[in-house]
């Protein structure tokens, strides 16, 4: 029995190569674009954050100048919190964050919440700047700067007339 080309067998075969090859191309549009490759908030909180002020509703605002402090807090990959004051770690937690929407019609809030703390604190990145709220009832609210690790790198200094 010989195999008989027509052309119905021809566009049969190639409608399915069409389709599989865009099934394929589709799969790795999809998969290079997915949810794991894009920044998510939780990742842009990673990192040190030098502070910069606390400000309450009518109140002196707090800064490093006025109160001769240096405050560092750092969040880590693996869901620790550790806090520095003049370089010194002072206290270290487990946090996670959770999303917490106010009610319908309000934006989504990032909250984070460190184990073994009663306060919990909201949050929010925008470039270099963190800014946290304080999630019990009083109206602190903290700015923080991202520390950018320094990467400078010694190169060998050459004699000259070599």
């Amino acid at each position: 029995m010989e195999t008989q080309l027509t052309f119905y067998s021809i566009m049969n075969s190639f409608a399915r190569s069409v389709f599989v090859g865009g099934l394929l191309s589709a799969g790795a549009l999809f998969t290079s674009c997915s949810r794991d490759a894009m920044p998510t908030m939780e990742e842009g909180l990673v990192g040190r954050w030098e502070w910069e002020q606390t400000a309450a509703k009518n109140q002196h605002v707090l800064t490093p100048d006025n109160t001769g402090h240096k405050v560092v807090v750092e969040f880590d990959r693996r869901g620790r919190a550790r806090f520095y004051q003049d370089d010194k770690l002072v206290s270290a937690a487990a946090f996670m964050v959770r999303r917490d929407r106010a009610g319908l019609g309000e934006p989504v809030r990032h909250l984070i919440i460190y184990r073994g703390y009663q306060n919990n604190q909201y949050y929010s990145v925008s470039g270099n700047r963190l800014q946290l709220q304080d999630a019990n009832g009083k109206l602190l609210q903290h700015q923080y700067t991202r520390l950018v690790a320094d990467l400078s790198v010694q190169l060998p200094t050459t004699k000259q007339g070599q």
